[in-house]
């Protein structure tokens, strides 16, 4: 399940590789004020999915939305909460410019976040000049990072990866998270500035 409220890029790139892999089953619930009928492409759904139709979905990816401009409710926050926590679902975070993730810092959903944000800076931080990505020592073993056959051949196509010129506001990663990879040069006062973060939560897991 792909929520998202404006199709940005990484939404119809996330979107077109899931359709093209015949081994997943995808919908997606985007909630754009300029679409009118909401729902009406092939694999949209018309409303947030209740009850058992929410338990079919194994990950639920959680783009540039919260709850503000009609987007999620309290409720369905706390849906998707337990389902990640009971079912062994997995929920990926991908936050944007728009910054709309920062109000679900007020609902169930706070406790399932792996970093800390950075109120003062909601939207994140842009550079004219590209970041890049540093994986940690966790991050070269992982397989969620791995681009490669090997951990040398994988690590060699992260280095040489184009650069990014937007990253989310956190500040760290709270404790009993796993770090995979960090800015190459971006720090604070809590050290370099993490960009993928898992962990745990009850029976599922946490992408952020």
């Amino acid at each position: 399940l792909v929520i998202e409220s404006f199709p940005r890029w990484e939404y119809r790139y996330l979107r077109n590789a899931l359709e093209r892999d015949p081994g997943v089953s995808m919908n997606c619930l985007l909630f754009h004020p300029g679409l009118g009928e909401a729902g009406a492409g092939r694999d949209y759904l018309k409303t947030f999915p209740r009850d058992e139709e929410l338990t079919k979905y194994d990950v639920v990816f959680l783009g540039d939305v919260g709850t503000d401009n009609g987007q999620l409710s309290t409720e369905q926050c706390g849906a998707l909460r337990k389902l990640v926590r009971d079912q062994a679902a997995g929920l990926i975070f991908l936050p944007g410019l728009r910054g709309y993730q920062a109000s679900l810092l007020q609902t169930p959903l706070a406790d399932l976040f792996p970093v800390v944000w950075d109120e003062a800076q909601p939207r994140g931080w842009g550079s004219s000049v590209p970041g890049t990505f540093a994986l940690t020592e966790a991050g070269a073993r992982s397989l969620l990072t791995k681009l490669e056959d090997t951990d040398e051949a994988s690590a060699r196509v992260w280095s040489t990866l184009p650069g990014f010129q937007w990253y989310a506001p956190a500040l760290r990663a709270k404790a009993g998270t796993e770090i995979l990879a960090t800015h190459g040069t971006e720090t604070n006062r809590y050290g370099r500035v993490p960009l993928i973060v898992t962990k745990t939560y009850g029976a599922g897991k946490i992408l952020f």
